[in-house]
């Protein structure tokens, strides 16, 4: 008979006992992982306008050393910066499905010798914000392009600016500000104020909400 058949023929006897009675039904099963508290969602936000990267910042309690952060079964790279603060870098590339996105934090320390798991927390994609537009008024009939500065959060390389129904490049300068040129000879509006907004690509692909913008008659 070959060793490997006696060694375990002896494991199986070991394991039933002289009398090859029935082990308990818990004995050898794995300790369970326990369960975190809920973990909430402080942030999520564009830090890279080049590539879309997005930075999160999740509070929660009992993280340590170690702690990470998965979005749909993937690990992420993070930083724990106190017991109850999580940050976490997401690369474009984990953002394809879309659908079904959600984070777990997974920690492990004396309090949780056999690892923990938080329940799963859904998030979606942020939209991009504008929140100022400089100037707010801009005169009509100027023989040079009009530049328009515009602030917010969440902007993208190769967004585009949407004016009286036609599209403008955005020089995007950084995740919260960019510049567009408008074209000259612009004329005075038929109302006050009139909508602009920034159109985002990939990977967000979403349209801010509306700023506002006056094209005034030249002074006499």
């Amino acid at each position: 008979m070959r060793l490997g058949t006696m060694a375990t023929l002896t494991g199986l006897l070991c394991a039933c006992g002289t009398g090859l009675q029935s082990a308990p039904p818990d004995a050898g099963a794995a300790p369970k992982e326990e369960t975190l508290p809920p973990i909430t969602l402080e942030e999520i936000a564009v830090t890279d306008h080049e590539d879309g990267t997005l930075t999160v910042r999740v509070r929660g309690v009992d993280f340590s050393t170690g702690s990470l952060l998965v979005m749909t079964r993937r690990t992420l790279a993070t930083q724990v910066t106190s017991s109850t603060e999580l940050r976490a870098t997401l690369p474009p590339s984990f953002l394809e499905e879309r659908e079904g996105l959600y984070l777990e934090a997974l920690t492990a320390s004396p309090q949780y010798p056999h690892g923990a798991r938080s329940p799963q927390l859904g998030f979606n994609i942020p939209a991009p914000e504008l929140t100022t537009v400089e100037p707010q008024s801009v005169p009509a009939g100027s023989s040079e392009p009009i530049t328009v500065l515009l602030y917010g959060k969440n902007f993208v390389r190769n967004s585009v600016v949407t004016f009286r129904g036609l599209t403008y490049p955005l020089h995007v300068v950084s995740p919260t500000s960019g510049v567009v040129n408008l074209p000259p000879m612009l004329t005075p509006g038929e109302e006050e104020f009139e909508p602009i907004h920034i159109g985002v690509p990939a990977p967000i692909s979403a349209k801010t909400n509306s700023g506002w913008l006056t094209v005034s008659a030249p002074s006499p």
